[in-house]
């Protein structure tokens, strides 16, 4: 059966206008569904391309999800052919088997990203290592920007990149707190003011060198 037949067969009950099933099969919406995680349940949005967003509820998930987008959300389980697999790669810090929706970036965050799933659990790597593996060394601020935007955290692992001055930087999946969670959960060495829950001096340039290379 296809994703699409999956998706439509998922849900029933229909509301005035179109049904659910086709506004998910059509990809006028996508599906959520619960899943956990070291930092406890996520929202995990998903469409006939793959996962395409991941965050918690209690962050405002689901109105920034239809602000970014334009689509709605839609309850429903996730495709077996790959719903099986979501709980393990949030849990291994790499979507694996697990397709993605990559539209809404631009191929340089696409890149960006790509990159950062790389890098393995338990281990971090500088903002500018991210940026010299892409071929674009001089890009260091918008591999930040990138990350920021990241929309599945967790499944690609962009808590594991930090500041070259030893600090952890920010996190968009509600603040720092979650990345030193993380990082611990990972075994990660996570620097004790850090783990404190303090975050870094502000980021500014010292000698002419970006503190995130």
């Amino acid at each position: 059966m296809s994703i699409e037949k999956q998706l439509n067969s998922l849900l029933g009950g229909v509301p005035d206008g179109i049904s659910e099933g086709v506004a998910l099969g059509t990809g006028l919406a996508d599906g959520y569904d619960y899943f956990p995680s070291a930092i406890g349940q996520v929202v995990v949005a998903f469409n006939t391309e793959g996962v395409s967003s991941l965050g918690l509820e209690e962050d405002d998930f689901f109105a920034r999800f239809e602000h970014y987008t334009g689509r709605r959300l839609i309850r429903a389980e996730a495709p077996t052919a790959w719903g099986r697999h979501i709980a393990a790669a949030i849990e291994a810090g790499t979507p694996g088997r697990v397709p993605v929706d990559f539209r809404s970036l631009t191929p340089f965050q696409a890149d960006v990203l790509h990159q950062t799933a790389r890098i393995p659990k338990g281990e971090v790597r500088a903002y500018g290592w991210v940026a010299r593996e892409i071929g674009k060394p001089g890009a260091v601020r918008a591999v930040g920007s990138a990350l920021a935007r990241n929309p599945i955290p967790l499944m690609i692992p962009c808590h594991r990149v930090v500041r070259s001055d030893g600090h952890l930087g920010n996190y968009s999946l509600i603040g720092p707190h979650i990345k030193v969670q993380l990082l611990e959960h990972e075994g990660a060495v996570v620097p004790r003011s850090e783990a404190r829950g303090k975050v870094g001096p502000p980021e500014r340039s010292e000698g002419g060198r970006d503190p995130l290379a």
